[in-house]
């Protein structure tokens, strides 16, 4: 089994009032740039930028809509898992613990990933107990 990494550029709580729960690639600049504005990134190094940028993808990580505060993803590690023609991200799917204090307002979570480009075709998001969350077919 092949590792290669996987990086957090940016994580949100208000990503998209519309955005269902799932996976994205972010293909083009402008979609990046409108995603940045979205979750309050400044004007950092833009990935586009990068010489290395067609050594890896931009993958947008989305909870969808959750009713308060204290929800959230988390990447349990920076290596990513191929095996034949799939890779694996493990995150951790965060939420409040009962009875906690939350702001009440609704979140739409996110994280933003830099996922290194390799011999896989399938990019599987994985919880912290291993089941599959979210799939991207990369064809």
């Amino acid at each position: 089994m092949a590792s290669l990494s996987v990086s957090v550029l940016e994580k949100g709580y208000l990503c998209s009032i519309d955005q269902t729960a799932g996976v994205h690639l972010v293909t083009d600049s402008s979609s990046r740039e409108a995603d940045n504005a979205r979750i309050g990134a400044g004007q950092q190094k833009r990935p586009e930028n990068d010489p290395a940028s067609e050594s890896f993808w931009i993958v947008s990580v989305n909870m969808g809509q959750q009713p308060s505060g204290g929800y959230g993803l988390r990447l349990i590690s920076d290596n990513l898992e191929v095996s034949s023609d799939r890779a694996r991200v493990a995150l951790e799917w965060l939420q409040p613990k009962p009875g906690s204090v939350q702001i009440q307002t609704l979140t739409y979570p996110c994280l933003y990933l830099r996922v290194a480009k390799g011999n896989y075709t399938r990019l599987d998001i994985v919880d912290q107990h291993g089941e599959v969350r979210h799939s991207l077919d990369l064809k």
